[in-house]
């Protein structure tokens, strides 16, 4: 009964053979340093004895299966520089294995908080951006204050006008007074002592 299985460095291509799934007595399972491709196979979640699972250094695709959450008996898990995505299983023995941030490197689409990187789902959501108009409010207010202000101006003007606070001042009597002074002085009648400025009145 192998607990054994060692095929790192071999140049091993193609998918993990699901027939690796029926080796339920295997405590270690490394098979990095290969060029393994496609996506992680469920079937790993079989491994009921599985303590040490090392799939490193392949081309592996997909998501890492929550199943591998009941593995009680798991305490690493090393799939670094592959090409995996999605968030990383958490709970249960994915929960209590060594949480070393360098067994998930080089997996750019991977997020989880083994790696303390955020997974969309649980970042707040962008703040929304403003509709258009709300930008062009101020210029709406600030072209009603603009074609406001000239026309009450002139509408101030014309109510001005109309109360007469422009109206020319009645005509100076001062041609008048002339006139009668200069009456005064010929002598034409008028004696001296009924002028006074402004009219003519008798003492």
């Amino acid at each position: 009964m192998y607990t054994l299985l060692d095929l790192s460095n071999n140049q091993l291509s193609g998918q993990i053979p699901a027939s690796l799934g029926t080796l339920r007595a295997l405590k270690l399972l490394n098979i990095s340093h290969n060029k393994l491709s496609g996506r992680y196979q469920q079937v790993l979640g079989d491994l009921e004895n599985i303590e040490t699972l090392d799939l490193s250094h392949n081309k592996l695709s997909g998501s890492i299966p929550p199943t591998l959450t009941k593995l009680q008996q798991l305490t690493i898990l090393d799939v670094s520089n592959n090409q995996l995505t999605g968030r990383i299983p958490d709970g249960g023995q994915m929960g209590t294995m060594v949480l070393d941030p360098n067994y998930y490197a080089n997996n750019s689409g991977l997020c989880g908080m083994q790696i303390h990187v955020s997974c969309p789902e649980n970042e707040p959501p962008p703040p929304t951006k403003p509709q258009e108009h709300d930008y062009k409010e101020p210029w709406f207010l600030w072209e009603g204050v603009w074609i406001g202000y000239p026309v009450g101006l002139l509408l101030a003007i014309g109510i001005i006008f109309l109360t007469g606070y422009f109206t020319s001042p009645p005509p100076s009597n001062a041609a008048g007074i002339a006139h009668i002074v200069q009456i005064v002085q010929s002598g034409d009648g008028i004696k001296p002592e009924y002028w006074i400025e402004g009219g003519l009145h008798k003492q």
